[in-house]
This record gives C-alpha cells, sequence and structure tokens, in this order.
C-alpha cells in the first residue's frame, strides 16, 4: 500500500473510533431521563456497545471473504457515509420511540433505547478495522501482521479522544440531539477530505455519484441541526396529561446535565403561572411568579433549621436559591456548595435570587466538607442529582466530615428519598446517620404516602451529637395556604430513630457502597412515574 494512503486510512480509523465512544456516552445522556442513572443503564449500554461491536469485527472479517480484495478500498471509504445516514436515523427516531418504552421493565427498556442509538452505527464502523488490515494484507505489505496490531491500537487511541472531547466540549457546550447530528457532520466531512485527498479516480466505483450522495445527506444533517426544535416539537408533546403546557424558557447544557427552566400553562389559563427547573427530567424546584417557593421540601428544611443556633450555615446543594434566600433572612451567614455553577446563574435570571450574605463554592460537597475550613451551627444537605444521592454523599465516611464541620452543638438537617414500601431503604439511611450521630429525628407525610400508589417519598433527617434539641416554636407564616397542611403533617410527624432500630450490618462505606442495590428497584419505580408525568418534550435532551 502506498503510504500516503495508509496514514490517510489510520486517520480515518481514529476518527471513526472517537466516533464510536462519543455516541456511547450521548447515549447515556439521552437515555437518563427516561431510565435514570442507574447500574442498569450502563448496563445495557456496555452490553450493546460491546455486543455490536464484536458483530461489527466479525462482520468486517466476513464481508472481504465475499467481495473481491480490489473493491476494499471502495468499500472502506463507503461504511463512514452509510454509518453517517443510520446515526441520522438513529437521531430522528429516538425522539418518537423512547417516550413509548417507559412502561417496559427499566432493563428492558436501556436495552431496547440502547439498540435504537448504537446498533448499526457500531456494526459498520468497527467493520473498518478488520477491512483496513485486509487492505493492508492485499497491498502485500510484508509487515501487515504488526500493522494490524498498530490498526487496533489507533482505534483504541481513537476512542479515547472521542471520550475526552465528548465530555470536555460536546456535553457541556450542545444537546444529546445536536451532538449526535455532529458526530455524522464530522464524519461525512473528513470522509471527503480523505476522498480528494487519495483522489477519486483512484476508485473504480465510488466517482462523482459518491460525492453527490454525501452532500445530499450532508444537507441533511445541517437542516435536522439547524431545526430540531421544530422537529422535538412536532413529534413529541409539551402537554401532561391534565391538559397543562410546558414551555421551555432557558435550557444549560452542562457536565451536570441538562437543566431547564420551564413555564407551566394551566390548561384553564393562557398564561404562565409558574416556573419549574427540571434537571434531567426531575424537578429541582418549582416557584410562582412572584420568586416563592411552591415546592415543600424548602419550608419543611427552613423549618427544621430553626432548632439551629443563628451564627453559619453550610448549604449543600443550591437548587433554586429558595433555602439560603431564606436563612439569611433569619441571620445566618450562608456558605453554599454547589457543582454545577449554571444554577446560581439560573436563580438570579428566573427566580428572583438575589446574593446577600452567602458566600459560594463550586465544587463537590465530598471535598468541601472533607477539608472544611470552619465550623458550622447549622448543616443542611440537599443533595440531589438524576434520581437520587449520589452514592459517595450517602456514606459513614461522608458523615464523618459533617460531623467535623460541625459546632459541637451544631445540627444536621438533610432531605434524603426513601422508599417506605421497603423497610431496608429507610434502615440504610438512618443507620448510616445514626453511626456517626448520637441523635435522630426523621419526619414524613405518612398521610400523603398513605394515600399515593407511589411510596417513594422525601425523607427530613434532624441529626446531632447533643443531647437533646433545643426547644422552639416552628413558624410557617410564609408557608403558602395550599401547602400549609402538608407542611405541618410532616413537621407533626417526628420520629426518633431509637438505638434498637440500628442495624450496622445496613451501614453504607466507601469501600462497600450498596446504594445502587438497595434503592435500583424503588429508582425505576421512580423514574417510570416521573417519566410519565413529565411531557415528552421536557424529557428530551
Amino acid at each position: 500500500m502506498q503510504n500516503n494512503h495508509y496514514i490517510k486510512y489510520l486517520s480515518l480509523i481514529f476518527f471513526t473510533g472517537a466516533v464510536i465512544l462519543s455516541l456511547e456516552l450521548l447515549a447515556s445522556k439521552i437515555l437518563t431521563p427516561f431510565f435514570g442513572v442507574s447500574l442498569y443503564i450502563w448496563t445495557a449500554i456496555l452490553s450493546v456497545t460491546l455486543i455490536f461491536l464484536a458483530i461489527g469485527y466479525q462482520f468486517g472479517g466476513w464481508i472481504t471473504s465475499k467481495i473481491e480484495s480490489q473493491y476494499y478500498e471502495e468499500l472502506f471509504i463507503f461504511i463512514p457515509f452509510i454509518s453517517s445516514f443510520f446515526i441520522l436515523v438513529s437521531t430522528l427516531i429516538y425522539p418518537i420511540l423512547l417516550p413509548k418504552l417507559v412502561g417496559l421493565n427499566l432493563l428492558i427498556g436501556s436495552f431496547i433505547g440502547s439498540f435504537i442509538l448504537l446498533s448499526i452505527p457500531l456494526v459498520l464502523m468497527s467493520a473498518m478495522n478488520p477491512l483496513l488490515i485486509s487492505i493492508i494484507k492485499y497491498k502485500n505489505d510484508q509487515s501487515s501482521d504488526s500493522k494490524s496490531g498498530f490498526v487496533l491500537f489507533i482505534s483504541t487511541i481513537g476512542s479515547v479522544f472521542g471520550v475526552i472531547f465528548t465530555a470536555l466540549f460536546l456535553v457541556p457546550n450542545f444537546s444529546n440531539f445536536s451532538g449526535y447530528i455532529l458526530n455524522a457532520l464530522f464524519l461525512i466531512v473528513y470522509t471527503l477530505m480523505i476522498y480528494f485527498f487519495v483522489g477519486y479516480k483512484f476508485f473504480k466505483k465510488l466517482k462523482k455519484l459518491f460525492l453527490f450522495f454525501n452532500l445530499i445527506l450532508f444537507i441533511c444533517l445541517l437542516i435536522s441541526y439547524n431545526f430540531k426544535n421544530i422537529y422535538l416539537n412536532y413529534f413529541t408533546t409539551s402537554k401532561d396529561k391534565n391538559g397543562n403546557s410546558y414551555l421551555i424558557k432557558y435550557e444549560n447544557f452542562s457536565y451536570y446535565g441538562n437543566l431547564k427552566v420551564v413555564g407551566i400553562q394551566p390548561s384553564y389559563n393562557k398564561i404562565i403561572s409558574f416556573y419549574k427547573l427540571y434537571q434531567n427530567g426531575t424537578t429541582q424546584n418549582t416557584i410562582d411568579l412572584n420568586g416563592k417557593s411552591l415546592s415543600t421540601y424548602t419550608y419543611i428544611l427552613n423549618a427544621l433549621s430553626q432548632y439551629s443556633a443563628k451564627g453559619d450555615a453550610l448549604i449543600l446543594g443550591f437548587g433554586g436559591g429558595i433555602v439560603p434566600k431564606e436563612l439569611t433572612k433569619t441571620n445566618f451567614n450562608v456558605d453554599v456548595v454547589e457543582i454545577n455553577p449554571a444554577t446560581l446563574r439560573i436563580a438570579e435570571k428566573f427566580f428572583k435570587y438575589k446574593k446577600k450574605d452567602t458566600n459560594f463554592f463550586f465544587e463537590d460537597a465530598r471535598t468541601f466538607v472533607k477539608e472544611c475550613k470552619k465550623k458550622y451551627d447549622l448543616i443542611v444537605v440537599d443533595l440531589f442529582f438524576e434520581d437520587g444521592a449520589p452514592e459517595h454523599l450517602t456514606t459513614f465516611e461522608f458523615y464523618q466530615n459533617l460531623k467535623n464541620c460541625l459546632n459541637e452543638k451544631g445540627i444536621v438537617v438533610s432531605n434524603a428519598l426513601a422508599d417506605f414500601s421497603n423497610n431496608l431503604t429507610i434502615s440504610t439511611i438512618l443507620s448510616t446517620f445514626n453511626a456517626v450521630f448520637d441523635n435522630i429525628y426523621y419526619f414524613y407525610d405518612d398521610i400523603d404516602i398513605k394515600k399515593s400508589n407511589l411510596m417513594i417519598s422525601n425523607l427530613y433527617i434532624l441529626a446531632s451529637n447533643q443531647s437533646k434539641f433545643k426547644q422552639t416554636n416552628i413558624k410557617l407564616e410564609n408557608v403558602p395556604k395550599l401547602m400549609k397542611d402538608k407542611v405541618y403533617r410532616t413537621l407533626k410527624n417526628i420520629n426518633k430513630f431509637k438505638k434498637v432500630e440500628f442495624n450496622k450490618e445496613h451501614i453504607l462505606y466507601d469501600e462497600n457502597n450498596t446504594y445502587s442495590g438497595i434503592f435500583s428497584k424503588s429508582l425505576e419505580t421512580y423514574r417510570q412515574t416521573i417519566a410519565n408525568l413529565v411531557p415528552s418534550r421536557i424529557l428530551m435532551n
């Protein structure tokens, strides 16, 4: 083989390897709002990826035995075009099909979703590796055996590049829909470059017709990219089952998920009545047009915070900024730890948040509390990502770090998610807390849980090492009338976690964190409920 052609073909192998892993990473982001971020998702994605890569390698070897060797190079240069076509097809059909998979078992739905997004492009692009090896052998290259290993090496290095590029550039700057289209566009453009550099006269079958097909596909991809919102609005719904309209007012792409500010227009009204902040399909906060919270949890966290002496407060998780805003009104000096800087911009722009007497630290909560430089009278833990708390923020070691950040009489107020049909989830949360803190009280709305078919609900925890909490009259004057009963019921249902309930076998540790396994079934139900209640347009990233 001519050396200059060999290098060009190798570069194409490098970039198809990059596209394969880019699609895999984007697929996980696409599936998250529908199926969550459990082990099921990655089990499905990795299994589908490996299965179809294996099929592709076998297919590439099989096809070289079925065609004449003089056409190997033309087939090699044609595959990226076909791959781009099927990437476009996958991109156009997933908004239509994924909402229909929500009612399925989480694992089955994840497998089908991964199949839709990945199968054919992966088979085609992985087939290029054995095809290039056959091209090398056809050219009577005496070093073909060593170069076979080098082909696989280049493909793998390309995959590493694809992961890094997607994580650092595509994910924080583009929607997942756009990211898929951009991968296909890149394949088309780069393949045409190789086509011209090699010289189209070099090929026997692929003449100017190949250029025409690529240009047509390139135009289709550009149209899909530029008119994606029109397409998504047409093929997905922006109304829930009650006829309320959901209008996307702002969308932010980041390393930490897709954030959407959505205006809700009730079916009986023609104007927006309130706003919701969504992260990958799950509600982070709800506010009215005056910036007042319509989320029960914010009032409960602020009410429980009244058990603390006034002083320094640490808020882990910013959300819409409601909790830190209310604490500053009651003379707390507030430090906020939030991993996503975009939430502050959103709160200021849409949720009428004004930064006052508050310091912000944009980093992981675990890192911050591990290196805590001051002692706090109050720590509020409100850490949610996707379907629940990140696993590394649920362990004994994390709560030890919290304890080291507290004054001697400081308290921790936590908002967790628990499955009240599964005692193991509640025992796990409370036993892990009790392994660090002597006094644990917990609250939940027992009446609401009994009335609902969904047994997954908020579990509020008050933890401290002081012998008893100070007496206080919790004030609920600022709670909207429609929410007052629920807030009152939750706070009234106070339960002390007793030593006899403590089970050391249920403690979560960094080295043995079974959080995902314990909560997997609960989170499947929770995610299915969300996907059925939230319009599919809001779930599309």
